[in-house]
C-alpha cells in the first residue's frame, strides 16, 4: 500500500511511504481493569480478536522488556495505553489470550488505572507494519491530508482511503519523576527525585542515563492539607530545599509529611505529567 501526503487539506500530493504488510489489529473481547505499574501482572488475561497476528506467541519476560509483543490499546475515550504481554497464546481462530501484562508503557502509565470495556482497538506495534504520520519535529501539529491505497494505483484512484490527521507533541513530553524523598536538615527539608527519560534510558551499566532534553527543570509544588497548592518553585536540579522559614510560612508548625509533586518542564512541551505523593519526613 502506499501512503501520499499532502499539507492542509489541498495541497499538492506526495508519496509519504510505502507500506509492505498489514498490521496486526483487532479488538478486545473482555474488559480489561486498572493495573499495577513497574511489574508484570500476573493475575490479569486478556482475550482479544486480531487480524494478521502472524507469528504472535509467548516470549520470555526479558524479551518483553527488550520491546516485544509491543501493543497500543485505545480506549473508550480515545486515550491510547501502551501495553505489553510475555503470554500470548492462541485460543480460537485469530482469538488470543494475552497474559503476564505490562501496564502504562511509554509515558501511558496515568492510563493504567483507567478501566478499558471490551471492543477497545488495539494495535501491535513491535511487527514493524505501523508506520509514523510524520518525520520531523515542524511537522508536528500541523494537519496533513493523506490518502492510502494499491502502490500500484495512482492515489486519484477511487480504491484510495483519504484522512486528514495531525501529529502532536505527546511522545516528547518529559515523562514524571519517581522515587521521591523528604528529609529533614538543619535549613529545612530537602527534596530529592529521580528523574527519567525516552531515549537509552535502560541499561544498568552507565553511572547516569542519558537526557532527553538540553538542561533539567522542574517545577515542585507543595500542597496543603486540602490539596491546593500553597507553593511552586523551579528548580535546575533534581533536588530542592524546602527552607525552614517557607515550612512556618506556609503550615505555622514544624511537618511530619508533606504533600509534594513534581514535573519536569521540557524546552518543547512544557510541564510533563506530574508525580505526587505524601512524604514521610525523615530526619538527617
Amino acid at each position: 500500500m502506499a501512503v501520499w501526503r499532502s499539507a492542509g487539506t489541498d495541497g499538492p500530493l506526495g508519496l509519504h511511504r510505502i507500506v509492505d504488510y498489514p498490521a496486526c489489529l483487532g479488538e478486545t473481547l473482555t474488559p480489561l481493569p486498572p493495573g499495577p505499574l513497574w511489574r508484570f501482572d500476573r493475575g490479569t488475561r486478556l482475550d482479544l480478536r486480531l487480524r494478521h497476528a502472524g507469528a504472535l506467541s509467548s516470549i520470555a519476560e526479558s524479551d518483553v522488556l527488550a520491546g516485544g509483543n509491543l501493543f497500543a490499546l485505545v480506549g473508550s475515550d480515545g486515550g491510547v495505553e501502551i501495553i505489553a504481554a510475555a503470554g500470548a497464546e492462541l485460543i480460537g481462530p485469530g482469538t488470543y489470550r494475552l497474559s503476564r501484562l505490562l501496564r502504562g508503557l511509554m509515558g501511558s502509565e496515568d492510563l493504567s488505572r483507567r478501566a478499558n470495556p471490551a471492543g477497545c482497538l488495539v494495535v501491535r506495534l513491535d511487527d514493524g507494519a505501523v508506520v509514523p504520520l510524520v518525520e520531523r519535529l515542524d511537522e508536528a501539529g500541523r494537519p496533513f491530508r493523506y490518502r492510502i491505497g494499491p502502490a500500484g494505483r495512482d492515489p486519484g484512484d477511487p480504491s484510495y482511503v483519504e484522512l486528514q490527521a495531525s501529529a502532536g507533541l505527546l511522545p516528547l513530553r518529559p515523562l514524571a519523576p519517581v522515587h521521591l524523598t523528604a528529609r529533614r536538615e538543619a535549613d529545612g527539608i530537602r527534596l530529592a527525585w529521580i528523574r527519567r527519560a525516552r531515549r537509552d534510558a535502560d541499561g544498568w551499566e552507565p553511572v547516569e542515563i542519558p537526557h532527553d532534553e538540553a538542561g533539567e527543570t522542574y517545577e515542585v509544588a507543595i500542597h496543603a492539607p486540602d490539596g491546593s497548592p500553597l507553593r511552586t518553585v523551579r528548580t535546575t536540579e533534581p533536588v530542592l530545599l524546602y527552607l525552614g522559614s517557607d515550612e512556618s510560612a506556609d503550615f505555622g508548625a514544624t511537618q511530619t509529611h508533606l504533600d509534594v509533586s513534581v514535573a519536569q518542564i521540557g524546552a518543547l512541551t512544557g510541564p510533563g505529567p506530574g508525580r505526587r505523593a505524601i512524604l514521610p519526613v525523615r530526619s538527617a
